[in-house]
């Protein structure tokens, strides 16, 4: 058998090194990119773990990134696929309240959707497209148009259009806070949720000490099992959006949700929600205080803005509502005068008795 010399047979194991080194580098590539782009790309506003976390099997390059611009009113990047044609990882950031339909642009064409508002620590919801954050802005007063300026923050993928959970919402998180310091906003600094803490279903009793006591004292409809109501209340009585749901204890299934949406974003979304949903009578308006057959809305004026108060009610399957309009309304009214108590609200118009059929199908 012919033998390499010293100097060949070094040369020789060098190249199958190299060889087996750069295998392994694509091999175990996954492993190391969400650590490189978290510090490369979004202001490093990223941790890397949740980007692995998120995106475990996925080739990833940098795609568009203009944190640092200096824009002044919005910052986005992306985490793109190595084609470079779709990216996998979106997030945006922006203080320019000019779009009508802010927010909720891709939401609320079903009363159902957002599907999941966060807990008082995070002031927004987990919508259809993955984590959306809004807040006020102090530090920049209000547009040409008189509307408070907010920071809007959301974060889009493949991977987080599924069920809320806490790693795309650390994600939106990071992103806010990244925005809030490069855009001047001078909303308070956000907690990174470790995970996502669900609301406790309270007793009427313990229900009265929150954000959701007005609905705790009032006069209740019979639950559909005959048990007591218990109350959920995740939001805090200053959330951009507010929440309270009654929960049937003998099912443990939510029967009413009743939620206020606050700012001139709000209404585009609700105008778009009646006219999809509800046969508008002749003299009325989607822009009017109606009862729906599986959802109400009330209207009133907060801080110079416009806020939309909603209580929707869906049985399993869309078999209609769980609790009739006809028994929601006076609760919609108890929740909205709360509301807008609390927030020094006025002009406030609620649906009348009529309960308006659905739009045919």
């Amino acid at each position: 058998m012919r033998r390499l010399l010293p100097g060949r047979r070094t040369a020789v194991i060098g190249v199958v090194v190299l060889a087996v080194l750069a295998g392994a580098t694509w091999v175990y590539k996954p492993w190391w990119q969400p650590w490189w782009y978290a510090r490369t790309l979004c202001g490093g506003a990223l941790s890397g773990g949740d980007l692995a976390d998120l995106l475990p099997k996925e080739r990833l390059r940098a795609g568009e990134d203009t944190f640092g611009s200096g824009d002044g009113t919005s910052v986005a990047c992306e985490v793109d696929r190595p084609d470079g044609y779709h990216y996998v990882l979106r997030a945006e950031a922006t203080t320019d309240g000019a779009e009508p339909d802010g927010p909720l642009d891709l939401e609320f064409t079903i009363p159902r959707d957002p599907q999941y508002l966060y807990s008082r620590e995070i002031p927004g919801f987990h919508g259809n497209l993955g984590p959306m954050i809004v807040q006020d802005c102090p530090a920049l007063g209000r547009d040409a148009e008189g509307r408070i300026r907010r920071l809007v923050t959301n974060v889009y993928s493949l991977a987080v259009e599924r069920k809320p959970e806490a790693t795309p919402a650390r994600m939106a998180v990071q992103i806010a806070n990244r925005a809030n310091d490069e855009l001047g906003c001078g909303a308070a600094r956000l907690p990174v949720p470790d995970r996502l803490e669900p609301a406790h279903r309270l007793s009427l009793r313990q229900a009265r000490a929150t954000m959701c006591g007005g609905l705790a004292r009032a006069a209740l409809p019979r639950s559909p099992s005959g048990k007591d109501w218990q109350v959920l209340a995740p939001t805090g009585g200053r959330a951009p959006i507010s929440s309270c749901s009654l929960v049937d204890s003998g099912t443990g299934r939510t029967a009413a949700t009743f939620t206020g949406w606050y700012g001139d974003w709000t209404d585009k979304p609700f105008e778009r929600l009646l006219g999809a949903n509800v046969q508008i009578p002749d003299g009325h308006s989607v822009r009017d205080a109606l009862l729906g057959e599986n959802f109400g809305r009330a209207t009133a004026r907060c801080a110079g803005e416009s806020a939309n108060f909603l209580v929707n009610s869906y049985a399993p399957h869309g078999t209609g509502p769980v609790l009739p309009m006809s028994e929601l309304r006076a609760l919609l009214g108890v929740f909205a005068k709360e509301e807008a108590g609390r927030r020094g609200c006025d002009g406030l118009e609620l649906p009348g008795r009529t309960v308006y059929p659905a739009q045919d199908r």
